[in-house]
């Protein structure tokens, strides 16, 4: 889950991996570092906190060197200290690598390198030393790339820059990495958004890709040193998708992009989404499979799915290996999924090899993307922060979507799309914030919070708790009102909090219970179309159609981002995240 960029060409490297490394953040912000060869010494700079005061202690905007990689971790083996920092070099501070992935047999291997002064905790050092142990051997640097990279297991995917060699040289196995060509030199990267201001020339790579990076030139071979033919792809991104204009937070810009994502929707002309429906086989089982928020995404389509009488199962990925004795090739697996890369989505591909896939993922060049029958394209753009929003609103759709349009209710679909549009309208007026920035004052300083909902709402209630987790680091539990008795209901007192989503269609059951909360001297914050005198305080949602979750997820989303800014944390970045999960 870090970031790792790397630069050979005829320019300075320190302007554009300084730049690259920042849109890589998202992947991990524990500690960065770069490496450059400056006149064929080895020079590492590196230190644990964010990429800009790191930068700003070092001074290394006055670096200059045409070969370079950085780093930006997100800690896995070893804590987060300096000397556990990457890039990692070896003995002879000759080599440095930059590693995102895990080293699964990492303490195995690092028992041969017992005559190697090895000087951190981490995996990655394990890696610095088989290369070493490779190039005392007389091989050249490719083959002794490759030639260290075999005995390794788990997913890896890691930079070598080497002092007495021109080239830099890549490996990709599993975690995502990907070139970028331009004419005054080539990149290597985890991720397009690094390097998209400087070229849109993009080659993805495959696992077990070894590739050369070149001045001018690149070559890519197979473990085996066999060439492996690529594909030069334009990448469809703008340079402004990956910066954040006026917005102080990339979140916030995210969450205000929605209703501009929902209208593209409506005006598309869904033959991707008719396409998926198409791989349905009324006799199988549909399973639906995401990862955190893209799993809230799962259940909320698993649930329209049942209500048109078609049998749908939520699955977190790490739960699908318990349902292989239960699996029939007439079965269809919809996966959801920001990155494309989520480690434990990619781990069951094996179990359903033979199974139709429909993917709906935000990164159409990703692994999970290449996996699929059918590819519904999200279209979010870039989403940089850290927690969900955009990706979650449009997975969510576009699940219903499918759901709708494989009961032959495309029409109907279609209108309930126009009403979310309207209801999207009525989310961001003056007196809907003010109501959110009024319930953040309130709940800022709590240490917990409640969600009550039932049906949908009960699913919007995870997600919104989840979000309110994530970035305000308050503790919130999301409760079905259907069960609060049965437990969570002891949790009421005078001190406590609760936010209640209340539906129309739900109303008397839903306030019923928000009555058992009040008699409990328990304080209700009510989401719904309309006030209740039980509600202590009130945020007004529209709510027109069936996509009536949307708005009420993005008011958590907003409120979320109020708290968070109130108590002065970084929501882009929350503490022990990153965007895209690559290890177990």
């Amino acid at each position: 889950m870090c970031g790792i960029i790397g630069y050979n060409g005829k320019d300075n490297a320190i302007p554009y991996l300084l730049d690259g490394i920042k849109n890589l953040e998202y992947r991990g912000y524990d500690s960065f570092g770069c490496a450059i060869d400056s006149n064929g010494e080895l020079v590492i700079k590196k230190d644990v906190g964010r990429i800009d005061n790191i930068i700003n202690k070092y001074k290394l905007q006055d670096l200059s060197a045409n070969k370079a990689i950085m780093h930006t971790r997100w800690a896995t083996t070893g804590g987060i200290e300096q000397k556990n920092a990457h890039p990692i070099a070896d003995c002879y501070n000759r080599i440095a690598v930059a590693h995102n992935g895990i080293i699964e047999n990492w303490k195995e291997l690092k028992e041969g390198l017992s005559e190697h002064n090895i000087k951190s905790d981490t995996d990655t050092e394990v890696l610095a030393h088989l290369i070493e142990n490779e190039l005392k051997a007389g091989k050249d640097l490719k083959s002794a790339v490759a030639d260290a990279s075999r005995p390794i297991k788990g997913m890896s995917s890691f930079i070598v820059l080497d002092t007495k060699n021109d080239d830099l040289v890549a490996v990709k196995k599993g975690s995502p990495l990907v070139m970028g060509l331009s004419k005054n030199g080539n990149f290597v990267s985890s991720d397009v958004p690094s390097f998209i201001k400087y070229t849109n020339k993009v080659i993805y790579l495959s696992d077990g890709d070894v590739v050369s990076i070149g001045k001018d030139s690149y070559s890519i071979e197979n473990l085996n040193g066999e060439k492996r033919p690529h594909v030069v792809t334009t990448a469809n991104m703008s340079v402004k998708s990956v910066e954040k204009g006026d917005y102080k937070h990339f979140m916030l810009k995210e969450i205000m992009e929605q209703p501009s994502l929902i209208k593209k929707i409506k005006d598309s002309g869904f033959e991707e989404v008719e396409k998926a429906a198409s791989l349905i086989q009324k006799q199988g089982t549909i399973y639906i499979t995401g990862a955190g928020t893209s799993f809230h995404a799962a259940r909320l389509g698993a649930r329209v799915f049942r209500e048109y009488g078609i049998n749908a199962i939520p699955v977190q990925g790490q739960d699908i290996p318990s349902y292989k004795k239960v699996i029939s090739d007439r079965d269809v697996f919809i996966i959801i999924s920001q990155s494309g890369e989520t480690a434990d989505i990619i781990n069951i591909l094996p179990i359903i090899k033979n199974n139709k896939k429909i993917g709906i993922i935000n990164n159409q060049e990703s692994a999970l993307s290449r996996e699929v029958d059918a590819l519904i394209p999200m279209g979010a753009g870039t989403e940089k922060s850290v927690a969900a929003t955009k990706t979650f609103t449009l997975s969510a759709i576009y699940i219903t979507m499918l759901a709708m349009i494989y009961a032959g209710k495309k029409e109907e679909a279609i209108r309930e799309l126009k009403l979310l549009d309207i209801d999207m309208y009525n989310v961001f007026v003056p007196s809907v914030i003010s109501a959110i920035n009024n319930v953040a004052e309130k709940i800022k300083d709590l240490e917990s919070v409640l969600l009550f909902g039932r049906d949908y709402d009960y699913i919007i209630a995870l997600e919104g708790a989840l979000k309110l987790k994530e970035i305000t680091y308050i503790h919130a539990e999301a409760v079905d009102s259907s069960t609060f008795k049965h437990g969570p209901l002891a949790l009421i007192s005078d001190s406590t909090y609760s936010i209640s989503f209340v539906s129309k269609a739900l109303r008397q059951v839903m306030l019923s219970n928000v009555q058992e909360v009040k008699t409990r001297k328990g304080k209700i914050i009510g989401i719904s179309d309309s006030n209740s005198d039980l509600f202590d305080l009130f945020i007004k949602v529209p709510e027109e159609g069936l996509f009536s979750f949307i708005p009420k997820a993005i008011v958590m989303q907003l409120l979320s981002y109020k708290v968070a800014a109130l108590k002065g944390l970084d929501m882009d970045h929350p503490r022990n995240l990153a965007k895209v999960v690559t290890v177990l």
